[in-house]
């Protein structure tokens, strides 16, 4: 994909920390939550040392990997919850009740066959509750990557008793990923490209906040033991964008009247420690 629009600038070595800033981690192995962050800590903070020489960031994933930790849950666990259902309607009347999480488990405990034997099923109803419980147990599974994520999505749907059809659950799938671009929770900030080597789609995700002392971020290419370097700086709109969906977030909840009596409680108490 070549694209010719980008929300960073560039950023010189003799140019101040500033909030929009972004920073790489200088170690490779870093974990996404701390590879790459964009600095929220406020400019008048930065120059006036209000931030005590600490930076509160928000990490930055690439596309793959906030689909894979934000959007994928939620698909896995709409079908989940519907092979489990049908996996339900095959349990006795008179047997005990047992929990979602109990009926998910005991697929990737006990073979297919095993648990149709159990109760007794035969005919249409065991291939039924046989193809819900693989589908169990390939959405038990692990993903690695989202492409690994979405294959065990499809196939598990694809095997399921009354299956749709492949390319509609493609489209859901995919539907659901567009949705994340076209209309993004709250939470979390679209950027095509964040440095010139790094244009692959990004998401800042805003309920994830690290701290980086000032003194361990280099302003330049540096590549010296410091644990972050800064590699741009977005441009002041989205900037601006990324902190307002920051604060909206977070934005102040009325407390009830109970609270603030016991704040104002330990407030009285601390002074009379003093006097």
């Amino acid at each position: 994909m070549t694209v010719s629009f980008a929300e960073y600038q560039d950023t010189s070595v003799v140019d101040p920390l500033r909030q929009g800033d972004v920073l790489e981690a200088a170690d490779p192995a870093a974990s996404l939550w701390q590879r790459h962050l964009v600095v929220l800590t406020a400019d008048c903070d930065l120059a006036r040392a209000k931030h005590h020489g600490r930076v509160t960031c928000v990490p930055v994933l690439t596309e793959h990997e906030y689909l894979l930790e934000m959007q994928i849950p939620g698909l896995r666990d709409k079908a989940m919850n519907k092979f489990v259902d049908e996996l339900r309607k095959a349990l006795p009347p008179a047997a005990p009740k047992i929990t979602d999480e109990r009926l998910r488990a005991w697929p990737c405990e006990e073979e297919p066959d095993e648990i149709v034997a159990a109760l007794g099923l035969s005919g249409r109803r065991a291939d039924d509750v046989k193809a819900a419980c693989e589908s169990i147990r390939l959405l038990s599974r692990k993903p690695e990557t989202l492409d690994d994520a979405v294959k065990l999505l499809i196939d598990s749907q694809v095997g399921a008793p009354n299956p749709q059809k492949r390319d509609k659950i493609v489209d859901g799938i995919v539907n659901k990923f567009r949705n994340a671009y076209s209309n993004p929770p709250g939470d979390a900030l679209f950027l095509s490209s964040i440095a010139p080597r790094n244009s692959l789609g990004y998401f800042a995700y805003l309920r994830h906040l690290e701290q980086v002392p000032e003194a361990e971020i280099a302003l330049g290419p540096d590549r010296s033991a410091l644990r972050y370097r800064r590699i741009s700086r977005l441009q002041d709109r989205y900037t601006h964008a990324l902190v307002e969906r920051f604060a909206h977030v977070f934005m102040s909840i009325g407390l009830p009247s109970a609270y603030e009596d016991v704040r104002d409680l330990h407030s009285e108490y601390l002074g009379a420690m003093y006097k």
